[in-house]
């Protein structure tokens, strides 16, 4: 009777710790700061994600979202393919450049392609820096975007219209072959990597250049990752009535607007991924204004509800440093 009680302490001891250990998993992460390499935790809910070989989404390649370097919202993410083909999407900040740069040297110094989702100072400072650059050591072979016109920028957010001149003027510093204008639909190889743009700007009259961001699907080793920018509940809801369910539908998702006010749960819904990232500093992650966890107007406690609730398994948020997906 003894040993009986003591192996059904001994099950229950076990069914306990798997149920736990399913739901903590802890997944360590390449993080890397400058020349310093370092390991950066981030917490997962549930078992691993069952994609790619090995156990490793990307086959020898990654996926890397940069933080910031001072406590700022950005988006900085870098694609890498196994033979090296480098992508880079948006960039950050204007101070953000030299660690985006010390990242891209490591990883060989040629840019096969930039994507751009839209000219605020937050996504885009990073590149202008650099390509106002004469000694910036890397190269960069093509840029991808789509801009209004200049008068329409300088109607709807004049105080921000300088920063869309000075991209403009950065840009032409590289050869007219080396700069494409994308639209809905097309398709851009590069490497193994294949993106999908999946619309044109929306110009509204609210929240008007977070709204003109282009979405972009990106497949890595047939891993799908959707880059939403900054778009808003009013373009988000256009891009849901205007985009298969099935060109929505993603693995991986760039959480908008940097986790709060961007797309509505509806969008993230048709979307269901697995994987979320989160381009925010801890403040935003948690709605800090200073006085405490919830304590912001921000909208992001809620829109982490949101990705609880659809079963979202894997969070990665720059709040934790640079955080990379092999």
């Amino acid at each position: 009777m003894k040993e009986f009680k003591f192996w059904k302490k001994a099950a229950a001891f076990l069914l306990f710790f798997n149920i736990v250990f399913s739901a903590f998993h802890v997944q360590t992460v390449s993080a890397t700061q400058g020349e310093n390499d370092l390991t950066a935790q981030a917490m997962g809910f549930g078992p691993a994600l069952a994609i790619g070989h090995g156990g490793r989404l990307f086959n020898g390649g990654s996926l890397s979202l940069l933080s910031d370097y001072d406590n700022r919202q950005m988006l900085s993410m870098v694609l890498q393919d196994k033979n090296g083909e480098l992508i880079v999407i948006d960039g950050g900040w204007d101070i953000d450049a030299e660690h985006l740069t010390d990242v891209i040297k490591s990883k060989g110094g040629r840019v096969s392609a930039w994507f751009i989702t839209h000219p605020h100072s937050d996504h885009v400072g990073a590149l202008v820096k650099i390509l106002n650059n004469p000694d910036r050591k890397i190269t960069i072979d093509q840029v991808y975007y789509n801009l209004a016109d200049q008068s329409w920028y300088e109607t709807k957010e004049p105080s921000r219209s300088d920063m869309v001149t000075q991209l403009r003027n950065a840009l032409a510093t590289l050869p007219a072959d080396r700069l494409h204008v994308v639209h809905k639909g097309d398709e851009i190889k590069v490497g193994q990597i294949r993106a999908k743009v999946l619309n044109d700007p929306y110009l509204l009259d609210v929240t008007s250049v977070n709204n003109s961001s282009v979405a972009y699907k990106f497949f890595l080793n047939n891993v799908s990752i959707l880059v939403l920018g900054d778009l808003g509940p009013e373009a988000g809801k256009l891009l849901l009535n205007e985009t298969s369910r099935e060109d929505l539908k993603s693995d991986i998702v760039q959480m908008s607007h940097h986790g709060q006010y961007g797309v509505s749960r509806e969008v993230y819904e048709v979307i269901r991924p697995k994987i979320a990232l989160w381009p925010c500093p801890l403040w935003l992650w948690n709605n800090d204004n200073g006085s405490g966890i919830g304590s912001g107007d921000w909208k992001t406690l809620e829109t982490r509800q949101w990705m609880d609730e659809l079963g979202v398994k894997r969070n990665y948020c720059i709040k934790d440093g640079d955080q990379t997906i092999y």
